[in-house]
This record gives C-alpha cells, sequence and structure tokens, in this order.
C-alpha cells in the first residue's frame, strides 16, 4: 500500500512540473500563469525532497536535502501577486514588491552553512532533526509556528482581495477558480498545524502523517491539472477594468435603475440593443457587467426580471380569478409559450401549479 502511495505522490510531483511547463508556453494571463507555473514548481521540488526522504533514497543524493525549506517561503508572497495580477487590469512588476520576498531571502541564508556540509553530515543532521521531538518551551518550536502565521496571513489577504473583487464581478471564473485552490490549500495548511501542534504530546506516525500531507498536496495539483484540461476557458478570462470604480458604479447604477425603478423589461419587444441605447452604453459593456455579475446573458436576466413580475401579479391578485394570458402579457412577455417555458425552467411548475400553490397557502 505504502508503494501504491509513494507512486501516486510521485505521479502529483511530475504533474506539477508538467503543469508549470505548459502554463509558461501560453501568452495569455502571463503574469499570473508565470507566477503560478513557479509556485507549482516549488511545490514539486518539495514533494520530491519529501518522498526521497520518506523512502530513503535521498541516502542516494544526500545533497538534494535542504532546498524545499527556503523555497517555500517563497509561496505565500507569491499566491497573493498572484491574487493582485487576476484582479487588477494591466498589472505591472514594482520593484517595492521585491520587499515580500525578504524571508527568503534570510532563510536562505540561515541556511548556508548547512549547503556546505558534506553528504554524510547532511544525513545525520537531518536525523537527528527527525527524531527529535518538539517541546512547547523550545525556541525552534515557535519559530517553525511562525511559518503557519506567515502562511496564513498572505493567505488571508489573497482571498480577502478576491472576494473584495467578487463583489463588483461575481462571475469570473479565473478569480472564482483560484480562490477554491487557496481555500483548498487552506485545508492542507490546516493540517500540518494540527500535527505540529499536538507533535510534543508524542506517540503520533510522523511518517503517516507526512503520507497524508504529501497525498492531500498530490490531490490539489491533480484537481488544478482537471481543471486546465476541461474548463480551459479558465486561465483565459478576461481581468474587467477595476481602475475606475466610481465611473463603473455609476454605470452599474443607471442599469440597474433601468430594470428596478423604469422597468423597462416590461417592454415585450426590448433588445440588448434598445437598452444599450436607452443606456447610452454600449452593448459589449452590458454584456459583460450582466454576464460578471449575474453569471448570465442580457436576455436571461430580462426573462428573471419579468418572472418575478408576473409572479408578483398572480401573488397580489390572492384568490382573485386570474388569466395567465393577461399575466403574461403584463410582466413583459410577448406570448403565452414563452411565458409557460421560462416559467417553468425558472420554478420547476407551470403558472396554473403555481397559482394553485398560492391559493393553497392563502387558505392555510
Amino acid at each position: 500500500m505504502i508503494s501504491i502511495v509513494n507512486v501516486l505522490i510521485a505521479y502529483g510531483a511530475c504533474q506539477a512540473f508538467f503543469i508549470a511547463f505548459t502554463l509558461l508556453k501560453s501568452d495569455n494571463n502571463k503574469l499570473f500563469r508565470n507566477f503560478f507555473s513557479l509556485l507549482l514548481i516549488i511545490e514539486g521540488i518539495m514533494l520530491f525532497e519529501r518522498l526521497l526522504v520518506e523512502t530513503s533514497l535521498i541516502n542516494q543524493v544526500p545533497h538534494l536535502l535542504g532546498i524545499s525549506y527556503p523555497i517555500s517561503f517563497l509561496k505565500p508572497p507569491l499566491m497573493l501577486l498572484m491574487a493582485v495580477a487576476i484582479t487588477v487590469k494591466g498589472f505591472r512588476w514594482l520593484n517595492r514588491m521585491y520587499r515580500h520576498f525578504i524571508p527568503f531571502a534570510l532563510m536562505l541564508l540561515f541556511n548556508l552553512p548547512f549547503y556546505f556540509l558534506s553528504g554524510i553530515e547532511k544525513i545525520e543532521t537531518v536525523r537527528v532533526f527527525m527524531e527529535k521531538v518538539p517541546s512547547y518551551q523550545s525556541f525552534d518550536f515557535y519559530f517553525s509556528l511562525s511559518f503557519f502565521v506567515y502562511v496564513g496571513i498572505y493567505i488571508f489577504f489573497s482571498v480577502k482581495r478576491l472576494d473584495r473583487f467578487k463583489k463588483q464581478v461575481a462571475n469570473n471564473a479565473l478569480v472564482n477558480w483560484y480562490r477554491v485552490i487557496l481555500l483548498s490549500y487552506s485545508a492542507f495548511l490546516i493540517l500540518h498545524l494540527v500535527y505540529f501542534l499536538i507533535q510534543p504530546l508524542g506517540g503520533f506516525n510522523f511518517s503517516l502523517i507526512n503520507q497524508v500531507s504529501m497525498l492531500a498536496m498530490t490531490f490539489i495539483i491533480q484537481s488544478i491539472a482537471f481543471k486546465l484540461i476541461d474548463k480551459s476557458v479558465i486561465l483565459n478570462s478576461k481581468i474587467p477594468d477595476l481602475s475606475d470604480p466610481e465611473k463603473r458604479r455609476k454605470y452599474e447604477d443607471l442599469i440597474f435603475k433601468k430594470l428596478e425603478e423604469d422597468k423597462v423589461y416590461l417592454n415585450d419587444t426590448l433588445t440588448l440593443q434598445g437598452f444599450s441605447e436607452s443606456t447610452s452604453l454600449p452593448q459589449a459593456y452590458i454584456t459583460e457587467f450582466i454576464n460578471q455579475r449575474f453569471n448570465c446573458s442580457f436576455k436571461k436576466l430580462i426573462n428573471q426580471y419579468r418572472l418575478n413580475e408576473a409572479k408578483s401579479i398572480i401573488e397580489k391578485a390572492n384568490d382573485s380569478k386570474i388569466k395567465l394570458i393577461d399575466v403574461a402579457y403584463q410582466s413583459g412577455f410577448n406570448n403565452k409559450v414563452s411565458f409557460y417555458r421560462v416559467f417553468k425552467e425558472y420554478e420547476g411548475i407551470s403558472p396554473s401549479e403555481y397559482i394553485g400553490k398560492i391559493k393553497h397557502q392563502y387558505k392555510v
């Protein structure tokens, strides 16, 4: 069983390198793809080193020991930069961003003496470290704990940025997908943290925890691979221009005013072109806004408003007799067939069944 697990983990590491290579060959969302590729390469290296240690193959290549520890400090800032790259249109690398990589530089300098050890000395150093049970009173314990805090802070601000973006653009495939990846990685991190916190109590199988942890990371990488194949549109998502939030809010208010106050959807001849002319906004902008905000087309959104109007008319009619064809025309539908079709599509029942349901509620 263990050998199968190791094969799966090795496959996950290879998959990380393969995805990174594939992403680097594309030009779309280039900065995000470069950050993402680097993150995957780091994960692949970490998985391979941990697998070598777990299977004792590291004895054959001892100089590979210690490679992954400093580069793990690159992951948190990369996560945040990826979030920025897909939420800010025209995002460019700035020199001040290098400060995010100061912890990595410090860890690299701190580990330099280890890299100059011989292979035998490296293996012995790692062996002593692995066998040492951490103590709640030791500095090493809290220093290692600070790494979880370090990663957690970056994940928190990355997710917060994505959530702030989602309030204005609910339907951006890349943002929504990356948010899921970050939350999945958080679960993976929590698994590590829980083990680390209870490790000083003793009696825990580090090898088993290490295997489960690596499998979890492998699963995340495989999920990424599946999504890239199954949803190739994800990484081709366009970044909307949010550089002028006041202007965007003004346009959004105009669109909502036409729908909520003016009720333009009651016009059964309404088209996207007509709506565009009434708002003096480009059709492309209206289409993009509706797709991002409501995850649907202009036509579907208008049908939803008409349906809500029809339901309101039915409910206000109370128990009195009402003709469905009148409801259809009053709510903006130009024929009974489309009214029935839309009602059934959104509500799962026919208009007459809905009326029966309303009557039953009033009787009760």
